[in-house]
């Protein structure tokens, strides 16, 4: 979802395989990704179309967008600049509950 609101700030739209390379996952994968978002009413796309993120899709990409930022800063100043990859952030911000986004969020903006 990040690299979704990232790679569609321009409001344009994202083409699959500009995900896929973003994320360097294979189409299939990034087909699967998109099937279940589509399914929680995160994106929309039309048949073999572009990728657009839904207004709930846009705010709670932006929450962990934010969640994203927080978490690098943190990390890095405890560890160094590069002590952890994008990635390695995605999955974490990939196994809490939504609930924990909301908080991390929260925090984020006091």
């Amino acid at each position: 979802m990040i690299w979704l609101y990232r790679l569609s700030q321009n409001g344009v739209g994202v083409k699959n395989i500009e995900l896929a390379l973003a994320l360097n996952f294979n189409k299939s994968s990034v087909h699967n990704m998109l099937k279940t978002l589509k399914e929680s009413k995160i994106v929309t796309q039309e048949h073999f179309g572009l990728i657009h993120l839904t207004n709930e899709g846009r705010k709670k990409a932006m929450k962990y967008e934010k969640c994203f930022r927080l978490l690098e800063k943190k990390i890095s100043d405890l560890c160094g600049v590069n002590a952890i990859t994008e990635n390695a952030i995605c999955g974490i911000l990939a196994e809490l509950p939504l609930e924990k986004i909301e908080i991390l969020y929260a925090h984020n903006n006091n």
